[in-house]
């Protein structure tokens, strides 16, 4: 890869940002009041992303910056994106970050509307075992929505963009009554300005989850506050019956961690995670492997429905049993027909 070359004088994208080559600007951070360029890091010849705070910056915004960094730096896991500098550009913090070549759980939506079954489950329990490492640690992701939800072409799931989480030891930073996090994601209690546990995460992953198998946000409205109504009012429609095929089990997980009531969600991420392993059956899997696939097909445009295995039973007992099903039906049959 050839690195950016320098900008106009029109321009106002960077050239540089210390080390790294600035190739475009990709998206905006911290509720749209931040920027994030991809760059290439030509020591190590590979891409990057690189987080800057904006000039004029308020002091809520610097700290979330600060916060997401030494989070991420210190709480490091499969799940997240790895953080690999921060340093001061021109007096601004600014971070860079692993690069994910892949699309958010959203751009999938938007390409295919509703996912597999076992791929939108897939998803969902690398966002719980995400979650389950961030809940141990004290960390409440506040903001989990599709579009902070990446799946990368080799199959790996990434939980993004921690600049609302709380981390207990920092709870100052937000108070009571203040709301934080994206509308049409958001718990009851987090609507209300309520205070918040791990609880209000997994309403916003099985909300996610929801949304991925069936196709349609239940809630979403034309207006945020029409919207908000709906998410404080009105119930989803179980999966069970809205999509043929969901095991009972996993949309009775999904309607109860979506519930108002905080105390009839499971209590963290690993408790969804267990729950999620007994009514999906698929613990132990490859998944990366299985996305993998899948983005592949995505890529070249072929449809894709291939379950995954499940677990406990091999395929050549299923096999058996199926062969000694047809022999007893045979015999049944004969008998009858005397």
């Amino acid at each position: 890869m050839k690195p950016a070359t320098a900008t106009s004088p029109k321009s106002d994208l960077p050239a540089t940002l210390g080390p790294y080559h600035v190739l475009e600007v990709i998206g905006a951070g911290l509720g749209g009041m931040g920027e994030i360029f991809l760059c290439y890091d030509p020591s190590l010849d590979r891409k990057v992303v690189v987080k800057r705070v904006p000039a004029g910056a308020s002091e809520e915004i610097l700290n979330r910056f600060h916060r997401e960094a030494s989070l991420l730096s210190g709480v490091a896991h499969p799940g997240y994106a790895h953080v690999y500098r921060y340093w001061m550009v021109e007096g601004r913090p600014a971070m860079a970050m692993e690069f994910i070549d892949g699309l958010t759980l959203r751009e999938l939506m938007d390409l295919r509307r509703t996912l597999p079954l076992d791929v939108a489950l897939c998803i969902g329990w690398s966002v719980a075992e995400a979650l389950r490492h961030a809940h141990l640690h004290g960390i409440i992701h506040r903001d989990v929505k599709p579009a902070n939800i990446m799946v990368s072409h080799s199959g790996q799931v990434k939980l993004l963009d921690f600049g609302v989480a709380r981390f207990e030891k920092h709870a100052d930073l937000t108070m009571p009554g203040m709301v934080v996090g994206t509308t049409s994601y958001m718990s009851a209690e987090q609507a209300k300005g309520e205070d918040l546990d791990e609880r209000s995460d997994i309403y916003s992953l099985a909300l996610c989850l929801y949304e991925s198998i069936l196709g349609t946000h239940p809630f979403r409205k034309d207006q945020p506050d029409a919207t908000l109504t709906a998410l404080l009012t009105k119930n989803a429609r179980s999966l069970w019956l809205a999509r043929p095929g969901t095991p009972f089990s996993v949309s009775r997980l999904v309607a109860l961690s979506m519930s108002r009531k905080r105390a009839r969600r499971p209590r963290d991420g690993s408790a969804f995670l267990q729950q999620l392993d007994k009514s999906w059956n698929r613990k132990g899997r490859d998944r990366e492997a299985y996305l993998a696939a899948y983005m592949a097909a995505l890529r070249a445009g072929r449809p894709f429905e291939a379950p995954m295995p499940r677990v406990g039973v091999p395929s050549w007992i299923w096999a058996s049993c199926a062969l000694l099903a047809g022999f007893a039906a045979g015999v049944g049959l004969g008998f009858l027909g005397r």
